[in-house]
């Protein structure tokens, strides 16, 4: 990969707020247009100078059209990207291929931009990271984002304390300890952090205090607003009349789709014109036969995929998000993209209790429905408590603009981006004042 040559705009460059980003996640799959190039963006316009190194999916790397405008986007911010392409064989190594290859680079980067931070999104991106600090001395962030180990067990990539996880495990405690600030997503894994640091003060084996912020899955509050159904969208006409309850995102093993189209299937009982739309680029062989064998008919379920522009639009139509996570030590880890999206949108949600911080952040208010357990008469239950979000023409303005006035206290992209910025802010001035490391506690 050719090092990028756009330079940044110096006279707009906060002093000494040179970052070297590093994600092991695309900037163009999905999560990276919706969790990672809007912050890069909205940081460069607070006068950080940003080079990125992301390891983007091949038939990624193939669109050259995406490719060329993503470039275009983050070089009009002055953002120089070094984007790699993530080896997928041989399977058992590939991950170790792209460490060794994202090092060597990173250090080329390093000695080229000589950047004061690093910041690394997730654990490969972390290893990363520790060498840039390592050979540099660079600051490091270590965004853990969720308890990825636990998540792989889950999703049956892992095998529960197999060598796999320990390695994982190792390296978690290993970047924790050598992170000069850490990023979680929700305040349950903050305080479990906490719990673990606690009994390594006990067992006399670190002396020393993470320094640790909260920063959630956040929403662009301008891109997702209190709108009119879009009219304009092709399938608009065929939905017409009908209640849009729905999804967005991927399809994996650790959401419950046999639950969520149970509750619907109760919902449908109460409203028989209710529709079910999953918009996802997920194979729609992977959602239809949960939904086929949830008891619902194939005119029961929309599922499609869509760009990441236009989902703004098809919120427009829809009356109730609904998405359950299977609880679990992972989960308390994780934060929704989609339930910043949805309440932005003013969609209410119907979740489970047990993730993240979603009893904190929805029990008290009224933007939809937390369900207490996921057996037969909990979906039953909560199907008929949530028909007073959706009955009538539309969902109730009073509980749109409640949803939407959730969303801006704790979802604020704007938010996200002012914590991070803080963050830079005080590793920065902590170089520059002390060789003791002083980091601003934000979450």
């Amino acid at each position: 990969t050719s090092m990028p040559d756009v330079r940044p705009d110096v006279e707009t460059r906060v002093h000494g707020l040179d970052v070297l980003y590093i994600s092991y996640d695309g900037l163009l799959e999905p999560l990276g247009a919706s969790q990672i190039v809007p912050y890069l963006c909205a940081l460069a316009d607070r006068g950080v100078g940003l080079s990125v190194l992301s390891f983007e999916k091949p038939r990624d790397v193939a669109d050259v059209d995406g490719m060329g405008a993503l470039r275009s986007r983050l070089a009009s911010k002055s953002i120089r990207w070094t984007p790699l392409r993530r080896h997928e064989h041989p399977r058992a190594w590939a991950k170790a291929i792209d460490l060794v290859i994202g090092i060597r680079i990173a250090l080329k980067l390093v000695r080229l931009e000589r950047p004061a931070i690093v910041h690394a999104r997730s654990y490969l991106s972390g290893l990363i990271a520790w060498a840039v600090k390592s050979a540099s001395g660079a600051r490091f962030v270590f965004d853990m984002r969720g308890f990825w180990p636990e998540e792989r067990v889950e999703l049956g990539l892992f095998r529960p304390m197999g060598v796999l996880y320990r390695l994982s495990k190792l390296s978690e405690q290993f970047l924790l300890k050598r992170a000069d600030h850490v990023v979680v997503l929700t305040e349950s894994a903050k305080a479990i952090l906490r719990e673990r640091e606690a009994e390594a003060h006990l067992a006399a084996q670190e002396s020393r205090e993470t320094h640790i912020s909260v920063i959630p899955c956040c929403a662009d509050l301008d891109r997702f607003r209190l709108t009119e159904p879009n009219r304009e969208l092709q399938i608009a006409s065929e939905l017409e009349g009908r209640i849009v309850i729905g999804n967005i995102g991927a399809v994996n093993k650790r959401y419950m789709l046999p639950e969520m189209f149970r509750f619907f299937f109760h919902i449908k009982s109460h409203l028989p014109n209710a529709r079910f739309v999953y918009l996802t680029q997920n194979d729609p062989s992977l959602v239809r036969p949960a939904a086929r064998d949830a008891g619902l008919s194939q005119d029961d379920l929309l599922v499609t995929s869509v760009e990441p522009p236009d989902i703004p639009k098809w919120l427009s139509l829809f009356r109730l998000g609904v998405f359950f996570l299977k609880p679990s030590y992972a989960a308390k880890a994780s934060s929704y993209t989609k339930l910043a999206e949805f309440l932005a949108a003013g969609v209410p949600v119907v979740t489970n209790k047990g993730v993240g911080d979603v009893e904190k952040i929805l029990g008290s208010n009224r933007c939809g429905v937390l369900v207490p357990g996921l057996t037969e008469n909990d979906l039953a239950a909560a199907a008929r408590q949530a028909l007073s979000l959706i009955q009538g023409e539309r969902v109730p303005e009073a509980v749109r603009e409640s949803c939407r006035a959730i969303a801006e206290k704790h979802f604020a992209l704007d938010d996200g981006v002012e914590r991070y910025f803080s963050i830079y802010r005080s590793l920065a001035s902590a170089e520059l004042e002390s060789e003791h490391p002083v980091a601003m506690e934000l979450g």
